[in-house]
């Protein structure tokens, strides 16, 4: 599934990343940066709708930042804005994620699939203007993606204010050496193979208090799980919203919020 993705990926990262258009590449578009038109206007539509505290110029302002590097793919969603649909995605998944972290005292989190590191990006915008304290971001991933990641953000390095490290995803977390961290996995966790989902629930899992979730019931991995994995956490469930799946009970997907 992902041997192309990762063979592009290696020659994004063996090129001069500048001269990159990694974010527009048909082979990298199978995984990442495929958000539609039309779903991004459902996002910023989200967005200015649900959290009033955000405004458009702070929408501006942060595509600016993302959309920066990698030649994205962009349209027009207002005389002023400019941008790529994904970079839109990554600001209302990281809205609704810091407004339910600001209901615990959780510092610390875990991301596993992290793309390019996008939506680590946004929290370190968002959390300013929401006064979300992060003391440490952990990114798990291949270590193919982990490099990407580190180049990427190293070029952001001036809009980041979050202490953040990246960690092979052949360790399953076995390597973060904390505890009472904020799980975040989106299209991730729920559609690798069972064996590597197995690998994480044993070694990282035990560390987590609460996270964030979008689930995907198109691989074979019903929601209904969720409620086994986490059957001591307290589990709020919704219709991911825009859906971005097909529209059926058996391939939808959801937001899981854990508590």
């Amino acid at each position: 599934m992902y041997d192309s993705y990762i063979s592009c990926i290696k020659t994004i990262t063996d090129s001069n990343f500048l001269n990159t258009n990694f974010k527009s590449n048909n082979t990298y578009n199978s995984i990442l940066e495929h958000v539609s038109y039309n779903l991004g206007v459902d996002y910023l539509t989200n967005i200015l709708q649900e959290f009033p505290d955000i405004n458009i110029n702070h929408i501006i302002e942060f595509c600016k930042i993302n959309d920066k590097y990698g030649s994205p793919n962009i349209h027009n969603y207002k005389p002023e804005l400019n941008c790529s649909p994904t970079t839109l995605r990554y600001i209302y998944h990281s809205l609704l994620i810091l407004t339910h972290i600001k209901q615990t005292n959780i510092t610390k989190i875990v991301e596993v699939g992290a793309g390019y590191g996008g939506l680590f990006l946004s929290f370190n915008y968002f959390s300013r203007l929401l006064n979300v304290n992060i003391q440490h971001y952990y990114i798990v991933d291949l270590p193919e993606t982990c490099n990407l990641i580190n180049i990427y953000l190293n070029y952001n390095k001036n809009n980041i204010n979050i202490n953040f490290s990246t960690h092979n995803a052949n360790n399953y977390g076995k390597d973060i050496n904390d505890t009472d961290l904020y799980f975040i996995s989106n299209y991730c966790f729920t559609e690798i193979e069972e064996k590597h989902r197995n690998n994480y629930i044993t070694n990282l899992l035990p560390k987590i208090t609460a996270g964030f979730i979008i689930w995907q019931n198109w691989f074979n991995f019903n929601v209904n799980n969720s409620k086994i994995l986490f059957k001591n956490k307290k589990l709020v469930i919704e219709d991911e919203k825009p859906q971005t799946s097909l529209n059926t009970e058996a391939t939808k997907n959801f937001f899981v919020y854990i508590n």
